[in-house]
């Protein structure tokens, strides 16, 4: 019997290895565009082979969608908008134009609606809020009265949470004399590291949970724009739009090549992995979140162990120092408008800049200086 069970579970072995085999060349049929661009740019395509044969390099369309959708919708309106804002006006809630665009007067009418349906105020255009829509047959009231829309955030919320202040407040505590001689060499306030740090990756707690790999060479590979169509039937651009659409697309599939590159360049110095890199949506890695080709242009070696280890904090701080001081950091803690024109460059997005100060300003206050 014994023999008969392990001739079974050698028999599953094999079927299971040739079913792993089976899905690697079938990955590598999707990725032969990509590597044979690699191969030409001087890569070894024995090893590139080897890479996008694994299965943390499955091909997937999400961060192109992702970006595009954001950048088409930002341009020429979004069809859910659209049939949202198109019952809104029969309904008689919307008194603009019908033209995809999420603005305020969209997103009055639809707090008119949500107000006398007794539906929660979010303002937000949703397959739900238009799948209720389609099946109103109220008018609106000839006078609808709500509540003033709240302002837009001034910092991340979720980030200026109890317990998100908390992690940078022991970070800070914990890290000060790496922290203080970031400062002394790269002029970079302490408590201003700790406030970049808290809002890229919670202090080096969230490091993303894609292969940046993965997600940079999917991105190069959609510069055929046919990829990621599906993902736009609703809106279904046409003619001046579809034209742009597939511009766009190539020039952010352009993008993300050059950092793949970068990326596998990177791990090659750092004797990593590629594959084993985690990164944020868009590719970027290690505590202080740089993109690859940052990475290699800004990163230190820290500790001095002959590597830059954007996973180790010594390196990552001192990379982060590096970068702001390349990109105009000369000043004081008191140099507040400095410090914003250099934190844009690292993430160009008020908000987010906000919500670092925000961080520093709390860390501050709680630690005696």
């Amino acid at each position: 019997m014994r023999a008969v069970w392990l001739a079974a579970m050698v028999a599953v072995m094999v079927a299971a290895q040739a079913q792993r085999v089976q899905a690697g060349q079938e990955q590598l049929t999707v990725w032969r565009p990509l590597i044979q661009r690699l191969t030409a740019d001087g890569l070894d395509k024995a090893w590139l082979e080897r890479q996008f044969s694994r299965p943390e390099a499955a091909f997937t369309t999400e961060p192109m969608v992702d970006k595009m959708e954001d950048l088409f919708h930002k341009k020429f309106g979004s069809a859910l908008v659209r049939d949202v804002q198109h019952r809104l006006k029969t309904l008689g809630y919307l008194e603009g134009k019908v033209d995809g665009v999420a603005g305020p007067g969209t997103r009055l009418a639809i707090r008119r609606y949500e107000h006398v349906s007794g539906l929660p105020l979010t303002g937000k255009a949703t397959e739900t809020l238009l799948t209720r829509l389609r099946t109103e047959k109220r008018h609106a009231p000839p006078q609808v009265t709500v509540p003033p829309e709240p302002e837009g955030p001034t910092v991340y919320r979720s980030i200026v949470t109890p317990e998100r202040l908390a992690e940078a407040v022991v970070f800070y505590k914990t890290n000060l004399p790496l922290l203080r001689r970031i400062e002394a060499e790269y002029g970079v306030p302490p408590p201003v590291t700790t406030g970049l740090l808290t809002v890229e990756t919670r202090v080096g707690l969230f490091l993303g949970e894609t292969p940046a790999f993965r997600t940079l060479a999917s991105m190069a590979l959609c510069e055929d724009v046919s990829l990621i169509l599906p993902a736009f039937k609703r809106d279904n651009p046409q003619g001046p739009a579809l034209v742009w659409l597939r511009a766009k697309t190539q020039e952010k599939a352009l993008w993300a090549y050059r950092e793949l590159k970068a990326l596998i360049a990177y791990a090659r110095n750092a004797r990593m992995d590629p594959l084993s890199l985690p990164g944020s949506i868009y590719g970027a890695i290690g505590i202080a979140q740089f993109m690859p080709s940052s990475a290699l242009k800004f990163g230190v070696d820290g500790n001095r162990d002959g590597v830059v280890d954007l996973f180790t904090l010594e390196d990552a701080l001192h990379s982060m120092g590096n970068f702001l001081k390349g990109h105009g950091w000369r000043g004081t803690a008191q140099d507040r408008a400095l410090l914003r024109r250099v934190l844009y460059r690292y993430n160009p997005s008020v908000v987010y800049v906000n919500t670092i100060l925000h961080v520093a300003d709390h860390v501050q206050a709680q630690v005696p200086q």
